[in-house]
C-alpha cells in the first residue's frame, strides 16, 4: 500500500462519516413532517376547523351604521363649523367618507342640517344626500340619507 494513497482514505473517512451525521437527521425530520399526511395532495387541503365566527353585515345595516357616523358627526359640530369638509370614518364597517354643504335650517321641532357626504367603502364610492333634525330630547335624528340624484 502507497503511504499517499493511505492518507487520502483515512482523511475521507472522517469528512464521508460528518456529511453522514448532518443528513441522517435532516432525512428523518423530513420524513416525519410527511407521514403526519396521507398524500401530497392532501397536505394541500385547507383545514376545515373553525375557531370563530364572525356574521357579515348585509349592506342596509353598513348604510344604517355609516348613517349614525355621519349623523353623529353632522350634530356634533358647533354651528360655527359647519362649512368646510369634515372626514368620517366607520371602523365597523370601514367605511369612511368626507361631509360637506352642511347647512343649518331652523324646524317647527328644534333645528335641521341638511349635507352631502360621500362613502368610501368596498363596493365603491358612493355621493349621498342627508338632512338631520333635532328631536324633543335634543339627539339628533337622521330624517333622510338618500344616494344623491335619486
Amino acid at each position: 500500500m502507497d503511504l499517499t494513497e493511505a492518507t487520502v482514505s483515512g482523511k475521507s473517512r472522517p469528512y464521508s462519516r460528518a456529511l453522514l451525521a448532518l443528513l441522517v437527521p435532516l432525512v428523518v425530520s423530513l420524513t416525519g413532517c410527511i407521514s403526519n399526511r396521507d398524500n401530497a395532495a392532501s397536505a394541500l387541503m385547507i383545514d376545515p376547523v373553525t375557531t370563530s365566527s364572525v356574521p357579515p353585515l348585509s349592506a342596509d345595516s353598513e348604510i344604517m351604521s355609516d348613517e349614525a357616523v355621519v349623523r353623529d358627526l353632522a350634530g356634533s359640530l358647533d354651528s360655527s363649523r359647519l362649512t368646510g369638509l369634515h372626514p368620517w370614518s366607520n371602523p365597523l364597517t370601514g367605511s369612511a367618507g368626507v361631509i360637506s354643504g352642511l347647512a343649518a335650517h331652523p324646524s317647527q321641532s328644534g333645528s335641521c342640517r341638511q349635507f352631502r357626504t360621500t362613502r368610501h367603502a368596498f363596493d365603491g364610492v358612493s355621493l349621498f344626500d342627508g338632512k338631520i333634525c333635532t328631536q324633543a330630547d335634543g339627539r339628533w335624528e337622521i330624517v333622510s340619507f338618500e344616494p344623491a340624484g335619486g
